[in-house]
C-alpha cells in the first residue's frame, strides 16, 4: 500500500470519527444567572403589602422544541404586578437554558392578577416565580426513574425558589 493511500484512509477515518461527535440529537444547555434588579420607586415587595397578588389567569410556558431532548428544565422570573393586575418588567433571574428563560418570560407576560393592596388600595408589587419544564418526548433510561417527591413537592434546597419576601 502506498503512503498516500494510507494517509487518505487515516484522514477519512479521523474525519468520520469527528463527524460522529457532532450529533445534533445531543443538546447542551446554556445556563443563565442574572442579579435581581432593584425595586423601582412605587413598587412594593411582597412582604410590604397587606394583601398579596393572586393570579387570576395563568399561562403555562411551552417547552422549547430545541430542548426536547433534555428531560426537564427550570427558569426563575422576577416581574412586577401593576395596580391594574397586568405584568410588566419581567426578566430572567436564573434558568437552566436561555430558551427556558425566554419561554417563561413570554408566559408570565400573559398572566393576570388581582393586585396587591396596601391599606385597601391596589399597588404595584414585585414577585418572583419559578417555571418548570418537561420535555414531551423525554424518557428516563431503562432502570432509572423520576425521583419520588415527598407530598408531591419539589425537593428542598438552595435551588428551590418561592415568592420573593423583602
Amino acid at each position: 500500500m502506498s503512503t498516500a493511500l494510507i494517509r487518505w484512509v487515516l484522514v477519512s477515518l479521523a474525519s468520520a470519527a469527528v463527524a460522529g461527535c457532532s450529533n445534533p440529537e445531543y443538546v447542551s444547555e446554556n445556563p443563565v444567572v442574572n442579579p435581581v434588579p432593584p425595586l423601582k420607586d412605587g413598587v412594593y415587595s411582597v412582604s410590604a403589602v397587606d394583601v398579596r397578588p393572586v393570579a387570576t389567569r395563568e399561562v403555562e410556558p411551552d417547552c422549547p422544541p430545541e430542548l426536547w431532548s433534555i428531560l426537564t428544565g427550570k427558569a426563575v422570573v422576577v416581574f412586577t404586578v401593576r395596580a391594574d393586575g397586568k405584568v410588566e418588567d419581567a426578566s430572567v433571574v436564573a434558568a437552566d437554558d436561555v430558551l427556558y428563560g425566554e419561554a417563561a418570560v413570554s408566559a408570565i407576560r400573559k398572566w393576570r392578577f388581582r393586585p396587591a393592596e396596601v391599606k385597601g388600595a391596589p399597588v404595584a408589587c414585585r414577585m418572583t416565580l419559578p417555571f418548570f419544564f418537561s420535555s414531551p418526548y423525554g424518557t428516563y433510561p431503562r432502570g432509572d426513574s423520576m425521583p419520588d417527591m415527598p407530598n408531591g413537592s419539589p425537593p428542598e434546597g438552595p435551588h428551590q425558589t418561592t415568592i420573593e419576601r423583602h
